[in-house]
């Protein structure tokens, strides 16, 4: 399928920003719907010496609107870890599946929001749910203007169900205060 002018914004800012990614994946089941995105690409860029975290973001997720939002989003998933393409694959994969979970419930994700049990987390054994974070830090990068309107970064960080309990009975910043959310666990 042919990319469309949303993902190709959306892709040369991830460029602009991080550097041309080290490797892809591209999912398509080569049907045209007009409710899921056509196409997902995973960009994946490894750690290197200025940076000990390996970064992941979807392209294509934006390419369709979510039901109830008048912004769309990509996703993000960072480690803590160096990878190499066949061990950052499922990675890739678990990505691609969780940008199409908003589609499928036809409701809109947020920064903020919780997904319980969104499948085998890479990685993390200990968490089954995942926290929609914000950036990271003051001034962070979590938005990409285009034509098309702004499109949300979605965080993907990984939490057990203690966690998300904890989220539930506090603010989220003191739940996870002490965690290295990038590390495996």
């Amino acid at each position: 399928m042919s990319v469309s002018q949303i993902a190709k914004e959306v892709y040369h800012a991830h460029v602009d920003h991080f550097g041309e990614p080290a490797d892809s994946w591209k999912f398509d089941d080569g049907k045209r719907s007009d409710v899921f995105p056509d196409r997902i690409d995973v960009m994946f860029w490894p750690t290197d010496a200025d940076c000990g975290i390996s970064t992941f973001a979807t392209v294509g997720m934006s390419d369709r609107p979510m039901v109830g939002a008048n912004y769309r989003v990509e996703l993000h998933f960072s480690l803590r870890l160096s990878l190499q393409r066949a061990a950052a694959a499922p990675v890739a994969r678990f990505l691609a599946n969780l940008a199409m979970y908003p589609f499928q419930i036809g409701a809109a994700l947020d920064w903020w929001h919780t997904i319980s049990q969104p499948g085998p987390i890479p990685f993390f054994r200990e968490a089954s749910c995942v926290l929609l974070h914000p950036h990271f830090v003051p001034n962070g990068w979590d938005a990409i203007s285009t034509k098309s309107g702004d499109v949300r970064i979605l965080n993907v960080v990984p939490i057990t169900p203690a966690e998300k309990a904890l989220k539930m009975k506090s603010r989220i910043a003191d739940a996870l205060s002490g965690i290295d959310v990038f590390s495996p666990r």
